[in-house]
Parts: structure tokens; sequence; C-alpha cells
């Protein structure tokens, strides 16, 4: 059974294709074409869907997915594995994917997962199962865009992990400033939760999460399309009432 699953965020659109539990195929888009979500929905003989979506509403994409699949999505009536004390519709999709992703690898631990997106988030799932909303703050890019924006004679850069926290230039500077300081930011939100939920693991996960792969102790560092795997197990809890 063929499931489509849709992340639209801030900066861009993924696509996937799952086949029990498994991704078979992804696409990336800039700017989504709802037709072409309709051609790969007959090419591939997608069954069900979920859209995680936290830009603009998009009315044409979630008619296209109603009237050709079995959609599923946080602004319809949509069962969750875990307790919420928040409106579905007052937190972002994204959010509510990746505990769902969480509560599937771990269902009885305490689990944060930081997304490391356009901004990032903080989340928790706690062992019994409820979901604690953390922080946001500004990603990556935001911050580099934020000091281009606002330095004079200043171009973006291409971001690296510092060899030393000693600059040479202006470029290496930003690099740790701008770099480290979000690995700063990380290891002290850690630090604090940690001291709050016994045995925590801590997923890092999002677009820009690579660049501090393998740099903070006493984490796992999943891929980009963590948010698919919530998706997907979300179609899969939902079907078992349809």
């Amino acid at each position: 059974m063929m499931n489509l699953l849709i992340d639209i965020g801030n900066s861009s659109a993924k696509i996937a294709i799952s086949r029990n539990r498994k991704i078979i195929q992804d696409f990336r888009f800039v700017e989504l074409d709802t037709d072409k979500i309709l051609d790969i929905i007959n090419e591939y003989k997608i069954q069900n869907s979920a859209l995680s979506n936290v830009s603009a509403n998009n009315e044409k994409l979630k008619n296209i997915l109603i009237e050709n699949t079995s959609f599923y999505s946080f602004s319809n009536e949509i069962r969750i594995p875990f307790n919420c004390p928040y409106k579905l519709t007052d937190v972002g999709d994204d959010r509510l994917a990746l505990m769902a992703a969480a509560y599937y690898d771990f269902p009885t631990e305490n689990v944060l997962v930081i997304d490391m997106g356009t901004c990032i988030t903080y989340d928790i799932k706690s062992s019994n199962n409820n979901y604690k909303a953390g922080g946001i703050s500004p990603g990556l890019r935001m911050r580099i865009k934020s000091i281009s924006d606002g330095a004079f004679k200043l171009n973006e850069i291409t971001p690296a992990y510092p060899e030393s926290l000693i600059a040479s230039d202006t470029k290496s500077s930003l690099d740790i400033g701008i770099v480290m300081g979000i690995k700063s930011e990380i290891e002290g939100f850690i630090s604090q939760y940690n001291s709050q939920f016994t045995d925590l693991k801590v997923i890092i996960t999002g677009g820009d999460s690579k660049i501090l792969s393998g740099k903070i102790k006493n984490t796992i560092f999943t891929n980009s399309n963590y948010i698919f795997k919530g998706l997907d197990f979300l179609i899969e809890y939902n079907k078992q009432d349809a």
C-alpha cells in the first residue's frame, strides 16, 4: 500500500512515497506544483496521504488529496498517539509529526526532538506520552541572513563547523559565532531538559542538522526525513479505526 507524505515548510516542500514503512522515493520543490502531486498519485497508485503544512493554506492541494486518496491532516480530526494539551491547530504540524515519530521509536521513554530547520524547535514527549512544547529560536540560515542584512558590505556565507574558536578572518568569525552559538544553545537546552526528564533520549533532525552531526555528545542524529516517519506512522495509526 502506497502512502504519499507531504511536508510543506517555510522555505521548501518535501514529498516522500512510502511502502511498508519504508521511503521508496522522495522529491523536493522550492514551490509546490499541485499538478505534479496529481501525477505522482496516479503514477504510484497512491492510496493514503498525510500533510504537514506550516506555510500558507493550500486548498487546491487539500482538495486533490481528499478527492484522490484517504487523506490525513492535523487540520482535520486525526488521532495522535500521545496526549496533547493544546489545540492541534495551535501547534505547528511539523512539531506534531515529529512527536509521532518519537512515539514510534521510543513509546515508553522521555524524548527530546530538536529540529534544525528555518527555525530551531525543541519538543518533548514524556515517558507517559504527554507532549510538552519547548522553545523556538532562529535557525542557521535565518541567523546568517540577519547578520548579512544588517551588516554593511557583508555577503551571506556558506557556514562550516569551525576548526578553532580563534578566528582568522570575518568568515571564520561568523562560523564561530553562528555555528558554535547554535551548538552552545542546543547543549544548554539539552542540559536543562536532562535535569527535568530522566534517561532522556535526544534526537536532532532537520535540514541543517548535518553541520553538527557527531559534534554533540549523547544525541541521535537522524536525517531530515524524520518528519516523514511521523506522518507515515500517523496514517497507519488512524487506519486502525477506519
